[in-house]
């Protein structure tokens, strides 16, 4: 199962009336830089060697249909990424108790919860995103990926996930996996990963 994001703790901003704006500014992004970083490593702990995430039985994962997701950007409190309607897929619907949520398309009559591989959009919110990603993106090895309004960017050790975020929602990040390598960033250059209406 992808792992839940966590946000930054507030107690970390100085308090000190003496910082100037520049430390201030600069620790704020080490700690959005850090929770982005901290992300990246406990979502990449979800794959094993050949790069599939270990999705098991997932939290209330339950199939649903495009007009039953319309709701759920309400009900979790923020925007909730996805690919659009598949051909010949089911989309399935988890979330967890920290806003994490993934949209599965499953294909060949697969059940909700399965631990089987399919093309997946997860939604993670936590403060800084954007920043995180952005930072990411340009230190290497990451490759950056052109995300139209955003930023984006790959590992070139794990070809099935792409990362990206937005600077109209610096609080959220997503992720689009994909099993077969490089169908990930075929699937983000289609334009087809947008927030629900």
């Amino acid at each position: 199962m992808f792992t839940a994001v966590t946000g930054t703790d507030s107690t970390l901003a100085p308090s000190d009336p003496n910082l100037g704006p520049g430390p201030r500014v600069l620790i704020v992004v080490g700690v959005a830089l850090l929770a982005g970083i901290s992300v990246w490593f406990l979502t990449g702990c979800n794959r094993d060697a050949g790069g599939e995430v270990m999705i098991g039985a997932a939290n209330g994962a339950q199939i649903v249909s495009a007009d039953d997701l319309e709701g759920i950007p309400d009900e979790v409190g923020h925007s909730v990424y996805w690919a659009g309607e598949q051909p010949n897929t089911e989309i399935e619907f988890s979330d967890d108790e920290s806003g994490n949520v993934h949209l599965r398309y499953l294909t060949g009559g697969a059940e909700a919860g399965t631990a089987d591989q399919f093309l997946n959009v997860g939604s993670y919110p936590f403060e800084g995103a954007f920043a995180a990603t952005k930072a990411l993106a340009n230190q290497s090895p990451r490759i950056p990926v052109p995300i139209d309004g955003g930023v984006g960017f790959y590992d070139p050790k794990n070809p099935f996930s792409i990362i990206m975020a937005f600077p109209d929602e610096p609080n959220l990040q997503i992720e689009v996996y994909h099993p077969e390598k490089n169908a990930a960033l075929d699937v983000v250059r289609s334009g087809d990963i947008v927030p629900l209406p």
